[in-house]
């Protein structure tokens, strides 16, 4: 089986990543890699064939997992990075390429008011 992780994901997010940090409840706060993609990215709206720019980051599962974290934690949480802090309104898992478990997390984005 091929190691996605290690071998696709990891260059990419060593050339192109930013340092981020997950704020949580209770003052928990965890560090994880992200691809900035705030400028936004396609999302294509359910059977619609409607186009919407959203800003997003992208993360790995295997990352996030390491944490002790899923998906569903991160659903109205705070995340900081590049100078900014955004809040997740939502997500959506893009599965590794054969289908085997890790693949990459889109945090939908907006900006934080608080």
């Amino acid at each position: 089986m091929i190691d996605f992780s290690s071998l696709l994901y990891a260059p990419i997010y060593e050339a192109f990543g930013v340092p981020a940090r997950i704020l949580c409840l209770y003052d928990a706060h965890f560090e994880i890699t992200v691809i900035d993609k705030t400028s936004g990215v396609e999302v294509f709206d359910g059977t619609a064939s409607v186009k919407t720019i959203r800003p997003a980051a992208v993360m790995r599962v295997s990352e996030l997992s390491a944490l002790g974290l899923s998906q569903r934690d991160l659903e109205g949480v705070s995340i900081e990075f590049s100078g900014k802090i955004w809040r997740v309104k939502a997500t959506m898992l893009k599965p590794a390429p054969t289908g085997e478990a890790g693949g990459e997390l889109y945090l939908f984005l907006i900006e934080d008011e608080s």
